[in-house]
């Protein structure tokens, strides 16, 4: 059994080194958001916090595989304040802005509580736009997985049995995410008296978050970046939305997102008649 054990450890170690796990934590975020932006009463606050706690471990777990890439953006902005490079200070000088002008907010809403739910509402909302993209952004993980098994180092055992079926498991569970945030979206627009306009929101979050996942994967931008890098991400839009290769890449994952959302909406409200079912005693086949 020792050389069992042995194999998938040597695969992982040369396969995975935390970016699954990260992956998994951003795209929870938007979802548990969303419950408490849209569907608040949906869970109760013991098992909202559970849930928190538990994306924060997964984040701590993915964090790892991030650290190199935190470290060389850390030394490229000592390297720039060090050089007077003048991009780096008005990045810092943005994010100074950004920050006083969110203490201030922060302070005014304090002395107004009457306004200040709504405030972190949409606060909220912008937030949850913002990382929503995240959810989908999974689905092309498999690309990790075609890379780290074509090398040829890992057994093929490891690979079937062990690293395809948690790649997939994982895939699965970071759309679900995406699926259950945008029901919560549907299920706070019927509350409203706007079930009419359900589809129509549905089809533009899949718009955005196609047009997300592209300059994420490709363009290798962050969620953060909408802050942290504003100028770049805008300048960044503006061209691909002009160039005929990355509009027919974003059209490609629009038409993805939403066939597959589809089929996994249809799975989870079949799950949850389901589960009602049973609650109630129902026989699901009568």
């Amino acid at each position: 059994m020792g050389w069992i054990v042995t194999d998938i450890y040597e695969g992982i170690d040369k396969f995975y080194s935390g970016w699954i796990w990260w992956n998994l934590f951003l795209a929870f975020i938007p979802m548990l958001i969303s419950f408490k932006l849209f569907r608040r009463k949906a869970i109760a606050p013991f098992w909202f916090a559970v849930a928190c706690f538990g994306t924060g471990l997964i984040g701590l777990v993915g964090l790892e595989s991030r650290l190199p890439r935190l470290r060389r953006f850390a030394l490229s902005v000592v390297q720039g304040i060090q050089t007077a490079d003048p991009s780096t200070l008005l990045q810092l000088l943005w994010l100074a802005g950004v920050m006083v002008i969110a203490l201030g907010i922060s302070v005014w809403l304090s002395k107004h509580s009457h306004t200040r739910k709504l405030w972190l509402w949409w606060i909220g909302l912008v937030t949850f736009i913002a990382f929503l993209p995240n959810a989908p952004y999974i689905l092309t993980d498999i690309l990790h997985l075609i890379r780290g098994t074509s090398a040829g180092t890992i057994k093929i055992w490891v690979i079937a049995f062990i690293f395809i079926p948690m790649h997939m498991a994982a895939i699965i569970v970071g759309f679900e995410a995406y699926v259950i945030a945008l029901l919560n979206v549907n299920f706070y627009l019927q509350q409203k008296g706007l079930a009419a306009l359900t589809g129509p929101v549905e089809l533009g979050i899949h718009a955005l978050c196609a047009f997300g996942v592209y300059l994420g994967r490709f363009l290798r931008f962050n969620s953060w970046d909408v802050v942290v890098d504003p100028s770049s991400v805008l300048a960044t839009t503006l061209n691909t939305l002009t160039s005929k290769r990355p509009v027919a890449a974003i059209f490609f994952s629009f038409m993805l997102l939403t066939v597959l959302y589809w089929i996994m909406k249809q799975v989870t409200l079949g799950l949850k008649l389901r589960i009602h079912y049973i609650r109630t005693g129902q026989n699901a086949l009568e």
